[in-house]
């Protein structure tokens, strides 16, 4: 069995960044922390970034994870969606390297495939198979703290895994 681990989980976005803090052992998992941060859209793009990383920056002062899971994007069609959501990205990992977080991407595929069992899961898929991953009385709304929460839960898997080969050498 691994031991408890506490991960900040981030659905990185530059009006709404999705966020949730688990603790757990890739089995077993409970909910320290979930929210949703929102910067002003009247507020320069700087200062929405500056927000973000410093309410990133007190959570990780807060809660003291040892990783921070962030998801990754891929959005083709709309640029500007892209780079809003890349700088939303940036503000959190240069957050987790100033607290000396270690950083752990992954694909929303990879995150579907480990809450929801196949990577072409939808948003409300995912939401639904989080509130019965970590046992919640109501969903995890809005879908950015479900899909920050169903990311942490993917570190927890891969942390697991992780121990258990380490065990097995």
């Amino acid at each position: 069995m691994a031991p408890v681990r506490r991960v900040l989980g981030i659905d990185p976005g530059l009006a709404t960044t999705g966020y949730g803090v688990l603790e757990g052992d890739g089995v077993h998992a409970r909910v320290i922390a979930a929210g949703a941060l929102r910067t002003r859209a009247r507020d320069s793009r700087a200062a929405r970034l500056a927000s973000l990383f410093e309410a990133l920056t007190g959570l990780l002062e807060e809660h003291r994870p040892q990783d921070m899971a962030l998801e990754q994007h891929f959005v083709a069609n709309n640029v500007r969606s892209a780079m809003a959501i890349g700088e939303a990205r940036a503000a959190a990992m240069i957050a987790a390297a100033r607290a000396r977080v270690e950083v752990y991407e992954y694909p929303p595929a990879t995150v579907k495939e480990s809450v929801c069992g196949f990577g072409s899961a939808g948003k409300e898929q995912v939401q639904a198979m989080v509130r019965m991953h970590l046992g919640l009385a109501e969903l995890p709304e809005p879908l950015d703290v479900s899909d920050a929460l169903a990311v942490a839960l993917t570190r927890l898997a891969g942390y697991r895994m992780d121990a258990l080969l380490a065990a097995s050498k």
